[in-house]
C-alpha cells in the first residue's frame, strides 16, 4: 500500500463523488441521516460560512460538544479550509476549558448552548474575559443569543460566500499542513496540545482500516466520544475515508440506545474500550441476536480480558475484531492484530506494527535497542505529530534525534513482530527495591473465574517505598470474596510481587474515553487504608 498524499477535504470529496447516495452519517437518537452527497454539500456550505465569518487558514477553532453530526461536519469543513480543529472534552469544566482555549490561542469555538443538562454557553461566558484571541462563537442552537453566530446563520452565510475565495483557500491546503491540535489527558499536569497533519491522520486511517478489512459496505458503531482521537480519527475519519457509514446511537455512551441501534442499522463493526464493551454485553437489554451483522472492529485503550475476547469471537460471532495500540502523538495506531490472528494473540499482544510504522524496544536507561523478548520502552517512528503546540522542550524530550517517539510504555516484541505491553514506566511499583509490573498481576487476576475487571496499582509507604493494591470487579451474582482472590494469588504469585491489599468493587473511576484512572484509585485506596489503620 502506497502513502496517500492528499488532504482530508480531497479524500472526502472523492468518496462523495463515487458513492453519493450511500449513508455517511446516521444519528439514531437525534433522528438525522446524511448521505455522502448531503454530507459533502453541508461541509462546503459550513466551510464557506466560516470564511464569510472571517475565519482563515491557520486559525484555530475549538469543537466543544457531545457526539452530534455537526461535530463531524465541522471537523471536515475546517480541514478543507486549512483551519486547525481543537477538540475539547464535552465534560470539561472551567479550568480545563479556559486552559485549552488560551494555550491553543483559539480564534473561535463551535458548541451547543446547552446539552444533557450542561450549560455550555454559561460556562464559556464565565471564562471569556481571559481569552483575548476568542472572537467568534458558533452556536449549535435554535435560540438566539447576542454576540454569537447560530449554526443556521453559519450555513446561510455559506450560501452567500464568495465561491472564488473558497476555491482559492481550499486549493492552497497541503497534506503536510497542520489540521488539528488534540490535547492529551493531562493526568500528571496540564494537558499538552499535540499538533497533527493531514498526512499522518489519513495514512494511519488507511493502513489501520486495511488491516481491519473496512470498506464501503461497512457500518461502524460510533459511540466513542468524538473529542478523543479514538472517536474522531480511528472511527469517524477512518470510516469516512473508506466510504463506510457512521452509525451514531447517542450523544454520550448509553447502552440502552446503542444496543437497538446496532440491530436496527445493521452495524458491521464495533469500537470501544474493554470497559465499554463489557457494559454493553452485561446490560439487561443485550441480546446476541442484535449483533448478528457485527463482524469487525477494534478493542483499544486497555488490555482485553480473555473472557471478553472469547465471548465476542466465539459466542457472539464478532470473528474479525482486532486489538489496537495507539497514541495521539503517533497520529493514532502504532500496532494492531490481524483479523485472522488466534484469540490468544489478540489477548496476549497488541499486534504487529502497521506497515507505515517502525517499532523498537529500547533500554529506558541507555536508549539502546533490545533483542526480541526483552522488556524495555516501546518506541515508534512513522507519521508522528508535528510537535507539542508551543512546547519545543516537551517535543524534544518525546522525540529523540533519530526521529523515534518514546511512548513511556513498557513492552517486549517477539521474533514475529508481535508486541506485548508489560506496563507503564510511571506505573511501575517499586516495593523494597523490587520492580513490580501491574499488568503482569492483572493478567493473573483475570484467570480467576468471575473476575470481570482487575486493576493493580501502588500507594506510598513510608518504609517500603510503595505498597501494592489489587481491586477487582466480579460478575454480577458471583459469590467470590476478597479472601478467595487473595488465596488464589498466594498460590500463583511469588511473595515479593504479592499484593498486600485486595478489594472487590462495583466500578472504577473512568475517563470519558473509557480508561481507568489509576491515580484516583491510588488516592481512594490511601484514604481507605489510612482510615482502617486509625480504626475509623
Amino acid at each position: 500500500m502506497e502513502v496517500v498524499r492528499k488532504t482530508i477535504g480531497q479524500m472526502v470529496d472523492s468518496i462523495a463523488r463515487e458513492q453519493p447516495d450511500l449513508d455517511a452519517i446516521v444519528h439514531t437518537e437525534i433522528g438525522s441521516r446524511y448521505t455522502y452527497a448531503l454530507l459533502a454539500k453541508k461541509v462546503d456550505q459550513v466551510a464557506r460560512g466560516f470564511i464569510r465569518a472571517g475565519i482563515r487558514p491557520g486559525h484555530k477553532l475549538a469543537i466543544w460538544a457531545p457526539n452530534i453530526p455537526e461535530w463531524i461536519i465541522s471537523m471536515v469543513a475546517l480541514a478543507k479550509i486549512g483551519v486547525l480543529m481543537v477538540p475539547i472534552d464535552p465534560g470539561a469544566e472551567k479550568e480545563t476549558l479556559s486552559f485549552i482555549l488560551r494555550q491553543s490561542e483559539c480564534q473561535g469555538i463551535i458548541m451547543p448552548d446547552q446539552a444533557q443538562g450542561k450549560p455550555y454557553l454559561e460556562l464559556l461566558r464565565s471564562v471569556r474575559s481571559g481569552l483575548p484571541n476568542l472572537s467568534r462563537v458558533f452556536l449549535i442552537a435554535e435560540k438566539h443569543y447576542p454576540g454569537v453566530i447560530r449554526w443556521s446563520e453559519l450555513e446561510a452565510g455559506g450560501e452567500q460566500a464568495n465561491q472564488e475565495l473558497f476555491q482559492g483557500i481550499k486549493g492552497r491546503v497541503k497534506p503536510e499542513d497542520a489540521v488539528a491540535i488534540m490535547y492529551t489527558s493531562g493526568t500528571t499536569g496540564n494537558p499538552k496540545g499535540v499538533e497533527l497533519d493531514h498526512l499522518g491522520l489519513i495514512n494511519k486511517s488507511m493502513y489501520s482500516t486495511a488491516r481491519q478489512g473496512i470498506g464501503r459496505k461497512d457500518r461502524l458503531a460510533l459511540f466513542f466520544p468524538l473529542f478523543h482521537m479514538f472517536g474522531n480519527t480511528c472511527i469517524a475519519l477512518a470510516g469516512l475515508l473508506r466510504g463506510a457509514a457512521l452509525i451514531m446511537p447517542c450523544l454520550s455512551f448509553e447502552p440502552s440506545r446503542i444496543l437497538p441501534a446496532i440491530q436496527d442499522e445493521k452495524c458491521t463493526a464495533i469500537y470501544g474500550s474493554p470497559s465499554m464493551l463489557i457494559s454493553l454485553l452485561e446490560h439487561p437489554d443485550f441480546k446476541k441476536s442484535q449483533w448478528k451483522t457485527v463482524r469487525k472492529g477494534i478493542i483499544g485503550g486497555a488490555p482485553c480480558p480473555m473472557d471478553l475476547m472469547k465471548k465476542l469471537v466465539e459466542d457472539i460471532g464478532v470473528s474479525d475484531i482486532t486489538v489496537g495500540y495507539g497514541i495521539t502523538e503517533t497520529c493514532s495506531w502504532i500496532t494492531m492484530t490481524s483479523t485472522g490472528d488466534p484469540i490468544e494473540l489478540r489477548v496476549a499482544t497488541i499486534g504487529r506494527p502497521l506497515e507505515c510504522n517502525e517499532v523498537k524496544i529500547v533500554d529506558p536507561a541507555t536508549g539502546e535497542s533490545l533483542p526480541p523478548k526483552k522488556q524495555g520502552e516501546i518506541c515508534s517512528k512513522g507519521f508522528l505529530m508535528k510537535g507539542y503546540y508551543k512546547m519545543p522542550g516537551a517535543t524534544a524530550a518525546a522525540i529523540d534525534r533519530g526521529g523515534w517517539f518514546h511512548t513511556g510504555d513498557l513492552g517486549e516484541m517477539d521474533e514475529q513482530g508481535y508486541v506485548r505491553i508489560t506496563g507503564r514506566l510511571k506505573d511501575v511499583i517499586l516495593r523494597n527495591g523490587v520492580e513490580i509490573f501491574p499488568v503482569e498481576l492483572e493478567e493473573t487476576l483475570y484467570k480467576i473465574p468471575d473476575v470481570v475487571e482487575a486493576q493493580v496499582f501502588g500507594i506510598p509507604h513510608t518504609e517500603k517505598g510503595q505498597e501494592v493494591v489489587a481491586w477487582v470487579r466480579v460478575r454480577e451474582g458471583s459469590s467470590l470474596i476478597a479472601d478467595d482472590i487473595e488465596a488464589y494469588m498466594r498460590e500463583n504469585v511469588e511473595a515479593q510481587r504479592m499484593p498486600s491489599y485486595f478489594k472487590i468493587v462495583s466500578s472504577f473511576p473512568m475517563t470519558r474515553s473509557g480508561k481507568v484512572q489509576k491515580f484516583k484509585l491510588s488516592q481512594m485506596a490511601q484514604l481507605e487504608i489510612e482510615s482502617l489503620r486509625q480504626g475509623t
